[in-house]
């Protein structure tokens, strides 16, 4: 899963070019957010990470891209900032944050930092390796 980030043009069809490439590409959006006026950055992630890459540059758009970790944590007071508090205290810094879904009292989120490692440990999150 990864993070595609970049600065539209502030007009109309922006979003719409870019999202109708990617789906002409058959690549799914799994969360997007957008803010600004002046310069709009768009975020997108999606799984299929070499053909997002290609289609992006094949339309002449300019990203960047990040590592997306993702958990699960309880849909309650005080879990995301016990979340950001565990980061915090081993000095990781949260680049960005998404909302994946909410389901039966949990909520699934995906997010970037500048120390995977160090977050992945802090966090207790484990790669699942092939038996």
């Amino acid at each position: 899963m990864r993070e595609f980030s970049m600065a539209l043009n502030d007009s109309p069809g922006e979003l719409a070019r870019v999202s109708e490439a990617l789906f002409e590409a058959g690549i799914n959006i799994l969360t997007i957010a957008a803010i600004g006026r002046a310069a709009p950055n768009v975020a997108i992630v999606t799984l299929q990470v070499e053909q997002t890459r290609a289609v992006l540059s094949a339309i002449g758009v300019e990203f960047t891209e990040a590592e997306l970790l993702s958990m699960v944590m309880p849909d309650q007071p005080g879990s995301l900032s016990q979340f950001a508090r565990k980061l915090s205290d081993v000095g990781v810094n949260i680049n960005s944050i998404y909302i994946l879904s909410k389901y039966e009292g949990e909520t699934e989120l995906c997010f970037s930092v500048d120390d995977v490692d160090n977050a992945r440990s802090a966090l207790g999150l484990y790669e699942a390796t092939p038996p």
